[in-house]
């Protein structure tokens, strides 16, 4: 069962929806969204006594803002509790402390934030909202002088911020302050199954700027990473899946790994795969599958056959959010045909709109596993040579 809510449905998962005739719930959003598509609805009181009464019923959401759904209509359902742990980073480090012993991290009121002694903290270190969405407001400290600093860029940011998601999204009311992960950065697209064993659905590694990067900007897979990170990700995830008791719970998970193979978790996006419709779709290029459809027909990719379709190539997702240092509504528009040309080989381009979201839009594209150039030149811009103001 489907719970859609915007700010985006992209038209691969609608279509998906008409052909696999999925059932979607149908509240005032997927009406508005799914608008002019034949859809398996489902009445809103329907779906929650079916909810109520099958507590194993899968349910995915292609935005968190449906969230909000859930906590309404089941709000003492264990599927609302998990979800609540999981979302909150305070609760999540906490759940997972007794395998991460050695981690810092504390939460704080807004209040608080401005009253701690920076002296006290093992710098450098991650200041972000506890309940948080898309790398808003999130700020990566390297020591003490600059903490005052970019604490008034946090507070800028958090002003910007308000009212984009609800506040189950996105809480700009609580915060934590955690040390930074070393290592590769990964984002997984995954479902745990009736008995809790994970099934992954694709594999992404996370590219950055520099060591203070935040922003999610490229993402991509390959063959090469998929069979290199498939075993131990598994693992790891499984983990994840015995500490929170996941069953039917589909999640985009994002990790870390270092040089010597450690895993350490950042975070459990729950009942979703990733944001805007963005990362799931990346599959289709990818590995010819929809995986939408895995988890609505419960199948396993065969990994040994897909990672061999399209040797030498990566793919890559590449968020064009808005790195201008430009408020979007002072934006006349953003030149999508420049941004094309310097790519050689376009998948997918989606334009969102910028002037209510601090995002440009997706691009999907593909290049060659030994030439990471375009991706390199795109992860490094400010993206304002495609702006007209």
């Amino acid at each position: 069962m489907f719970l859609i809510d915007g700010p985006y449905v992209s038209e691969y998962l609608k279509r998906t929806l008409v052909s696999a005739q999925i059932p979607v719930i149908k509240t005032q959003a997927a009406t508005q969204y799914l608008s002019g598509h034949e859809i398996n609805f489902i009445d809103e009181v329907a779906a929650c006594e079916f909810l109520k009464t099958n507590t194993e019923a899968v349910i995915y959401t292609n935005s968190e803002n449906a969230l909000d759904w859930i906590y309404r209509n089941l709000p003492k359902s264990e599927l609302t509790e998990t979800i609540k742990k999981v979302k909150d980073k305070v609760a999540f480090r906490e759940s997972l402390n007794s395998h991460h012993p050695d981690y810092y991290f504390k939460g704080f009121t807004l209040s608080e934030l401005h009253e701690v002694d920076p002296t006290v903290l093992p710098f450098p270190v991650i200041l972000k909202p506890s309940i948080g969405f898309f790398s808003l407001g999130v700020q990566s400290i390297e020591d003490s002088d600059h903490w005052n600093a970019s604490l008034s860029a946090f507070d800028k940011t958090l002003k910007t911020s308000e009212g984009l998601y609800p506040k189950g999204v996105l809480d700009n009311s609580s915060f934590i302050v955690e040390e930074i992960l070393r290592g590769d950065e990964f984002a997984i697209d995954c479902y745990f199954d009736e008995q809790g064993q994970v099934i992954v659905l694709n594999i992404m590694k996370h590219l950055f700027a520099s060591e203070s990067d935040v922003n999610d900007r490229v993402y991509f897979t390959s063959g090469n990473l998929m069979n290199e990170y498939l075993k131990p990700i598994q693992d790891y995830l499984s983990l994840l899946g015995n500490v929170f008791k996941f069953k039917n719970f589909p999640a985009h998970i994002e990790i870390r790994i270092n040089e010597s193979g450690e895993i350490a978790p950042i975070e459990i996006n729950p009942l979703r795969f990733g944001g805007w419709c963005s990362t799931p779709d990346l599959a289709q290029y990818a590995w010819d599958m929809n995986i939408y459809e895995c988890l609505v027909n419960k199948t396993w990719p065969d990994w040994p056959k897909k990672t061999q379709l399209n040797p030498g190539k990566v793919f890559a997702l590449v968020v064009l959010n808005n790195s201008t240092g430009v408020e979007g509504l002072k934006i006349k528009s953003f030149d999508y045909e420049a941004l094309l040309q310097q790519v050689r080989n376009p998948l997918e381009l989606r334009r969102t709109n910028f002037k209510a979201y601090p995002v440009f839009g997706f691009l999907m594209c593909s290049v060659p596993e030994d030439d990471f150039s375009e991706l390199t030149d795109l992860l490094h811009s400010d993206l304002c040579e495609f702006i007209k103001l």
